[in-house]
């Protein structure tokens, strides 16, 4: 194993499609035994292959329980339901990203690196992260799926890992997304309409 150096965004690779994988050889298990040390090493958690310099359709994730070493991976599955969370990117050193739509759930066909086809189904941080990491692989950054001004320095409450943003003190959910992309807050949009109504009725309505 070997740390390789982890590329920015000024490298035309992280802009490239990457190639699919067709030898499933010695050369990619040292790809992938270089990915996990050099992601861990980081610390992030996800890397994809074209973040190494590799322009080709491999990424390593782990995420709690979850740990996985995808090759050529296809997202064929998404949830309706889609969050507005904040992301980091290890390409994208001292910047987040808030508000990156994402589906909460997907369901990735790929192969292991042994060549076996896998199935992953993943929700919540787990799913964004591989939605991030296939991004990379098709040439796409957080930074194309959001507002310019939504790109801003991290702080220093902050820890930025690949494909998320863990804060000090979690605030454990990110927001409801409509399908169009725009956010929706329920349960504080009520909360608004409820203090609204409350308002006027105190004042002999209006």
């Amino acid at each position: 194993m070997a740390l390789r150096k982890i590329l920015t965004m000024d490298y035309p690779v992280l802009r490239a499609k990457a190639k699919k994988i067709s030898r499933f050889d010695p050369w990619l298990d040292r790809l992938v035994q270089d990915m996990w040390e050099t992601m861990r090493e980081a610390p992030g958690v996800g890397l994809a292959a074209p973040q190494i310099g590799e322009s080709v359709r491999v990424l390593v994730a782990e995420y709690e329980e979850n740990k996985v070493a995808l090759v050529n991976p296809e997202i064929v599955k998404t949830s309706e339901d889609r969050e507005l969370a904040t992301e980091g990117c290890l390409s994208i050193p001292g910047y987040v990203g808030d508000n990156v739509p994402r589906s909460l759930a997907v369901t990735v066909k790929a192969r292991d690196p042994k060549g076996k086809e896998i199935r992953i189904k993943a929700e919540g941080w787990f799913a964004r992260i591989l939605q991030h990491e296939i991004d990379h692989l098709n040439g796409v950054l957080y930074i194309d799926l959001i507002d310019p001004k939504d790109v801003r320095p991290v702080s220093e409450d902050e820890i930025v890992d690949e494909g998320e943003v863990i804060e000090t003190e979690p605030s454990g959910k990110g927001k409801r997304a409509e399908k169009h992309g725009h956010e929706t807050e329920a349960k504080e949009t009520k909360d608004a309409q409820e203090a609204s109504a409350t308002s006027r009725k105190a004042g002999g309505g209006r």
